[in-house]
C-alpha cells in the first residue's frame, strides 16, 4: 500500500492495512473480531485528532495524552483500554514511519512506562443465590407508575441479556422483540462491540413484555426504548446505576461494584456455569476476545 490513501482517506487506508498487512506481536494475522475492534478504535482516535486540528502525520505526545483524557470519561475503571489504544497507536505510527509519512513515534516513549498486569482484577459478580433472588425481584407485577416498571425492566434487561449500559441506552423500541415465543433484543454495533441478537433469559421475558406494551402506549417524540422523561430525554448512566442499586436492595444482595457491569458479569458467568463455551458467551456479550469470559470462567469452582 502506498502512502497516498493514508493522506486522502485514513480510515479506508487503515481498514485495508488491517486486512492485508497488519500482524500482531507473534507476526500472525489478526483474527476477524480483532480487526473489527481495531477499526473501531482507530476511527475513534482519528475523529479525536480531526476535532482537535491534528493529523496522523503530525500528532504528538500531547495529542495522545489529550485523547486519553477524553477517553477516561467513557472507560470503565480498572480496564486495559488505555494500554490497548497505546499499542494500537504504536503499531500505526511505526507503519506510517515505514511509509515515510512520519519521522517519529510519540507512542514509543509512552509505552516504556506501561505493562500488561500480571494478574488482572477478579471480575465482580453476584453469587448464584443472589442472582436467583434478583431474578425473582424482576418478575412482572403491578407497578404504581410507569417509572417503577421502567426501572425494574432496565435491571431485567441488563441481567437477562448481558448488554452494557451504553448499549441499553441506545436501544430503540424496535430492537426489543417480544412477539415471538422466545423474546430477544437486537444490539447495534457500538464501538468495538459487534452487532448481535441476544435471546432474553426466561425470567425477564414477562417483565419486558409488560414494559414494551407500556412503552408503546407512551406518547413520546423519540423511538428510544428507555427514556428518562415523557419528552424523550435519554437515560443517564447514573440513573441506570441507581436502578441496579435499588433492585439489589430489594433482593437483599450487595457487591463492591453495584453498577450495570455487575449484572453483565453475572449474566456471562451464569451462562458459562450452564455449559456454554467461551466462544458462545463472548458472542452473546459482543466481545472481540475471550479475555473477559476466561476471567469469569476462572471464578467457577
Amino acid at each position: 500500500m502506498t502512502g497516498d490513501l493514508w493522506l486522502s482517506d485514513p480510515e479506508a487506508a487503515y481498514n485495508e492495512w488491517q486486512r492485508e498487512e497488519a500482524t500482531g506481536a507473534d507476526r500472525r494475522a489478526f483474527a476477524e473480531r480483532s480487526i473489527v475492534q481495531h477499526r473501531a478504535m482507530f476511527a475513534r482516535f482519528h475523529r479525536y485528532l480531526r476535532s482537535h486540528q491534528a493529523t496522523l502525520t503530525g500528532f504528538g505526545t500531547d495529542d495522545i495524552d489529550g485523547f486519553f483524557a477524553h477517553l477516561e470519561r467513557d472507560c470503565e475503571p480498572g480496564t486495559l483500554t488505555r494500554l490497548r489504544y497505546l499499542k494500537l497507536i504504536d503499531r500505526l505510527t511505526r507503519h506510517l514511519t515505514a511509509l515515510n509519512l512520519r519521522n517519529d513515534n510519540p507512542a514509543a516513549a509512552l509505552l516504556t512506562g506501561e505493562r500488561w498486569p500480571e494478574d488482572e482484577p477478579t471480575p465482580v459478580f453476584l453469587s448464584p443465590d443472589e442472582d436467583a433472588r434478583l431474578q425473582t425481584a424482576c418478575r412482572a407485577k403491578e407497578f404504581e407508575s410507569f417509572k417503577d416498571l421502567r426501572n425494574v425492566a432496565i435491571v431485567a434487561l441488563l441481567l437477562g441479556t448481558g448488554v452494557t449500559a451504553a448499549e441499553l441506552r441506545a436501544l430503540s423500541k424496535d430492537d426489543l422483540d417480544v412477539s415471538q415465543s422466545r423474546a430477544s433484543v437486537f444490539v447495534k454495533k457500538l464501538g468495538p462491540r459487534i452487532a448481535r441478537r441476544v435471546p432474553v433469559d426466561s425470567f425477564a421475558v414477562d417483565i419486558l413484555r409488560a414494559y414494551a406494551k407500556a412503552r408503546a402506549a407512551l406518547s413520546c417524540p423519540t423511538n428510544l426504548l428507555f427514556v428518562a422523561t415523557a419528552a424523550g430525554k435519554p437515560m443517564k448512566a447514573g440513573t441506570l446505576g441507581q436502578c441496579v442499586q435499588a433492585s439489589l436492595r430489594d433482593a437483599n444482595a450487595a457487591a463492591a461494584d453495584e453498577s450495570p457491569r455487575l449484572l453483565r458479569n453475572t449474566y456471562g458467568r451464569r451462562h458459562l456455569a450452564e455449559g456454554k463455551t467461551n466462544e458462545q458467551v463472548s458472542s452473546l456479550m459482543g466481545l472481540s476476545s475471550h479475555r473477559t469470559v476466561t476471567r469469569l470462567r476462572e471464578t467457577i469452582p
